[in-house]
């Protein structure tokens, strides 16, 4: 989250100068008996002001108590100079009332310093602000361009990945017998394992080496003042909606390309500029707040959402940028799969409540509580010499979900391995997910995460009716627990996820994150793609490190060190070098 507000310079800017001359002045001056507690007033008022700079990271403590002491000085200096009576020129006769004017004192020296201070640090802010308004309104250019184009912005990302999966040496050997990791889909999609081949074993034992590719150009349209038009292409399998990766190295075959948002989206905002409505409908990124933990970072949500959010106070007089203290309500319904001759399609829908809190040094909590229910995404096995409930089976899934084959007719391809294998469990998801941005170090900040998600539609008894007591790998079993804890150290701007806007040379982040994820606590078709090469059924750490080379350009490292919890021995190790832009 980045917490460096762009009002942030300006403050500077035109703070410290006037700090400085307000200390001086309230120093110097002197004061009747009756206006002496005001100007202590006006002095403590300066003082805490400084002490507020500093805890804001507007001020370095040195700094402000090197300002404090050099207006320290100069009053006493100028004290010493001055009349001791009042401000009257030394052998000037005093006024025929016999009252003494008094007149603030403010050394010459120190006007000078203010009076080029002032200048130098405002003239680039109003050169910036000038050029601004002259690109906005094209001055000297008018109607050279049509007005649609000023509302639309261009956006997009690019990486070049280089990967490591390397294979645990207790594995079972990737083509033998004692290899009972299946790849069903790739058995789903050949129509069984026979037919499958090869294909149907999942890798186990055969280390790989990859150079892989992401580009995401994008394009928002503004229409008026409440609409937009958000779309974005990507590269990518087009049959994985949890992975936009290219594999580098294939010269025969061009990179897919395929929409990867495209949705209409009505917004409203305060009179602070801050959206507190937005219905958003097509495929759109993932309106909930996350960690990789229950979604996978590149899952777009297909159908319709919509959020309320309420602000609490105003920025009031001395808040150094806007802080973020809300309460909000996200919800929405999601196809999942458009089934044909039959009423039960399938359907996600999920809502949560959240909560932001940015506190006067800039720290920030904040939590979510969300409620997910998947909709007929369970198998029906199929009735005797019959396919019609094969529509029931996943479109797409990764590994780690209790699964059952409802393939019902041996010889319905002429084979004795016939399966279609579905979801046994349903799938009712409470996900309840922390944040803490610790800002004491500043510009450093230390970031804390935690989630926790279990599944409430798992049921044994429903699952043995469903299934008959047989399914594939796991016993019928209650394993639907999943949680992470997550920290970080570094510039606040580096997110946990791939897109790092604003990245700046010499930004940097180191963080490491534990997480166990038990085989049904969420669909394994949505679970993060890297963790374990996708899937549930898994725990294990991340380590990460990303250092900036440039405006908006950066890279990354991460290692992977996972494990099965419940199935047979399979270790996996990822490495990750990645070289990423942003515009």
């Amino acid at each position: 989250m980045n917490q460096e507000a762009g009002f942030g310079p300006m403050v500077r800017k035109i703070t410290k100068p006037l700090v400085a001359w307000t200390l001086a002045w309230s120093l110097v001056a002197p004061a009747h008996a009756d206006e002496r507690q005001e100007l202590l007033t006006l002095k403590a008022t300066v003082v805490n002001l400084v002490d507020a700079l500093v805890a804001q990271g507007v001020l370095e403590e040195r700094a402000a108590k090197a300002l404090i002491a050099k207006a320290e000085k100069d009053a006493q200096a100028a004290e010493a100079n001055s009349a001791p009576a009042a401000a009257v020129a030394e052998g000037d006769a005093a006024p025929a009332n016999g009252k003494v004017v008094r007149v603030p004192y403010v050394p010459e020296f120190v006007k000078q310093e203010i009076r080029e201070q002032v200048r130098a640090e405002l003239r680039e802010d109003v050169l910036a602000d000038v050029a601004t308004k002259a690109k906005q309104e094209r001055w000297g250019t008018p109607d050279a361009l049509p007005d649609w184009l000023s509302r639309i912005t261009l956006y997009g990302d690019a990486r070049v990945r280089h990967q490591s999966d390397l294979f645990g040496d207790g594995n079972a050997d990737t083509l033998s017998a004692d290899n009972l990791y299946l790849d069903l889909r790739a058995i789903n999609a050949a129509g069984g394992i026979t037919a499958a081949g090869t294909d149907a074993f999942q890798n186990t034992s055969i280390d790989q080496h990859r150079w892989r590719l992401r580009l995401r150009p994008g394009l928002r349209a503004r229409l008026g003042d409440h609409w937009l038009v958000d779309a974005r292409l990507s590269t990518g399998n087009l049959q994985n909606p949890v992975s936009s990766n290219e594999t580098l190295g294939d010269y025969g075959r061009r990179a897919d390309i395929a929409i990867d948002r495209a949705y209409i989206q009505y917004h409203a905002e305060n009179e602070a500029g801050l959206t507190w409505l937005s219905l958003s409908l097509g495929r759109m990124p993932n309106p909930f707040f996350f960690t990789p933990l229950v979604w996978d970072e590149d899952i777009n949500f297909d159908g319709l959402a919509g959020s309320w959010v309420h602000y609490f106070g105003d920025r009031a007089l001395g808040d150094f940028g806007t802080r973020r203290r809300s309460l909000g309500i996200t919800a929405g319904l999601f196809p999942v799969a458009q089934v044909e001759f039959t009423t039960e399609d399938k359907w996600l829908a999920g809502g949560q409540v959240h909560g932001t809190w940015e506190f006067d040094n800039q720290t920030t909590v904040q939590l979510a509580t969300a409620f997910y229910e998947y909709i007929h995404e369970t198998g029906k096995r199929n009735a005797l010499g019959s396919t019609l409930t094969n529509t029931t089976a996943p479109r797409f899934l990764q590994k780690g979900n209790l699964m059952f084959n409802i393939a019902n007719d041996p010889n319905l391809n002429g084979g004795l391995n016939d399966q279609l294998f579905a979801l046994a469990s349903e799938y009712r998801l409470l996900n309840i997910t922390g944040a803490v941005d610790l800002a004491f170090l500043a510009p450093y900040h230390v970031l804390l995460a935690a989630d926790v998600v279990k599944n409430f539609g798992f049921d044994e008894d429903d699952i043995l009716r469903r299934t008959g007591g047989v399914t594939y790998l796991y016993p019928i079993k209650d394993r639907t627990l999943g949680w992470q804890v997550e920290a970080a150290v570094g510039r606040p701007r580096v997110g946990r996820f791939a897109v790092w806007q604003g990245a700046q040379f010499g930004d940097w982040q180191v963080g490491a994150t534990y997480r166990y994820l038990q085989r049904d606590a969420i669909l394994d078709a949505f679970a993060d793609s890297i963790f374990h090469l996708g899937g549930t059924d898994a725990k294990g750490y991340v380590l990460h490190a990303m250092f900036g080379l440039a405006k908006n350009v950066w890279l990354r490292g991460q290692y992977f060190s996972t494990t099965e919890i419940d199935g047979p021995p399979f270790a996996i190790d990822s490495l990750q070098f990645d070289l990423n832009a942003a515009f």
